[in-house]
């Protein structure tokens, strides 16, 4: 059985994903690896740090040039040594990312201060037959064929259908043929996957339109696959809804990942909804610029303010860098004098931190005991 539901609270859930390099104990986060590994650790700190699980970027690996060496070794776990379970995206994101999220000036998550900005170019020509990248002066191709042929290649556990990520600032009329897109697409990927030992999931968009969203739940919903994603983008205040649009057609018993979310805040809203796995560059890349995770709040450690504070990053924590007794000062002058090793510290705090958030929201729940969950949302409550 590749997916298991342990225990319900509500709307949340525990559970158990079965894959061919272990388990996936849920609600459970994917670290961001792009090209393999995570940034700024080596295969001895990546072990070190047990992320558990991890995504790596399909369109990247593409450019990168990759593909065919990673092959060639046997795939992501063998070229790098890896153990845990991997997932892999199709690349659909970056149709977003340099396509209209470069047009509207916004990410993921819609930036109304900043969207119809009209300064960024788009950098992709989408048809019914795929997607054209112009990326650093070369064009790239990417397809349901493609993408899945790429991710096959690489070997991850978990590997996502070919689908189009709207912006949070395209119209009804955009996003409803793009879904015919999507929606095709889909089909196509499960008709071109041939191996057995990967897990295939189905992305539902729609954008914000509830009757898209629920449109594209019960078609995606009702296809053949192992789980499903929710993609798009939309407002901060509209996630609850586009969560419970986007749950409405799925079968209870498949595994649900939202797409490119990892705020703490947005974690609580997901697995309040009935979210299994999430993924983010927040922990790692916020690491790399400074930003140490902490119930405290989030802590942009290269602020002067911390150039003599003595206290803990976060008390309690057993990460590298907190176990080797290194402060906030510490962690301060490390990001002055040597960068590339604070980098690493930083990361495998904010790995330790988000790995910690998660084993504590999986006790909750199994506790079935809702005073637990809320004690644990007070105890987050400057995250939230």
């Amino acid at each position: 059985m590749f997916f298991k539901i342990k225990n319900k609270l509500g709307k949340k859930r525990t559970g158990i994903i079965n894959t061919v390099h272990g388990k996936i104990l849920t609600p459970s986060f994917a670290f961001v690896a792009t090209h393999g590994t995570i940034k700024s650790l080596n295969k001895k700190e990546h072990d070190l740090a047990s992320p558990g699980l991890t995504i790596s970027n399909t369109f990247h690996l593409l450019i990168s040039r990759k593909v065919k060496e990673i092959k060639k070794a046997g795939g992501l776990h063998k070229k790098f040594g890896l153990n845990n379970p991997i997932m892999t995206d199709s690349g659909g994101f970056q149709i977003f990312s340099l396509g209209w999220g470069k047009v509207h000036g916004t990410g993921k998550i819609a930036n109304y201060s900043t969207s119809n900005a009209g300064e960024g170019k788009n950098l992709v020509k989408i048809s019914r037959d795929g997607v054209i990248f112009t990326y650093n002066g070369a064009k790239r191709k990417l397809n349901p064929k493609i993408s899945i042929k790429i991710q096959e290649d690489l070997g991850a556990d978990i590997i996502f259908a070919f689908d189009e990520c709207t912006s949070p600032i395209n119209d009804y009329d955009y996003n409803k043929k793009s879904l015919l897109k999507t929606h095709n697409w889909a089909k196509e990927c499960l008709k071109t996957k041939k191996k057995n030992d990967q897990a295939l999931y189905g992305i539902v968009q729609g954008g914000v339109f509830e009757d898209l969203r629920r449109k594209s739940s019960a078609i995606i919903g009702a296809l053949l696959f192992d789980g499903f994603g929710i993609g798009g983008s939309f407002g901060e205040k509209q996630m609850k809804e586009v969560i419970g649009w986007s749950l409405s057609g799925l079968p209870e018993d498949k595994p649900r990942h939202l797409l490119g979310i990892g705020a703490v805040k947005d974690i609580f809203i997901g697995v309040e909804n009935g979210i299994d796995t999430f993924d983010c560059v927040i922990p790692t890349r916020e690491a790399r610029h400074g930003a140490l995770y902490s119930k405290e709040g989030r802590l942009d450690i290269q602020r002067k303010i911390f150039a003599k504070d003595k206290k803990m990053v976060e008390k309690g924590c057993r990460c590298l860098m907190c176990a080797q007794g290194i402060k906030r000062q510490g962690a301060y002058k490390l990001f002055k004098e040597n960068k590339t090793e604070a980098q690493k510290l930083a990361t495998m705090h904010n790995l330790y931190f988000y790995r910690t958030l998660f084993e504590k929201i999986r006790k909750a729940i199994d506790s079935s005991k809702l005073s637990n969950w809320e004690k644990l949302k007070k105890e987050y409550k400057k995250l939230i």
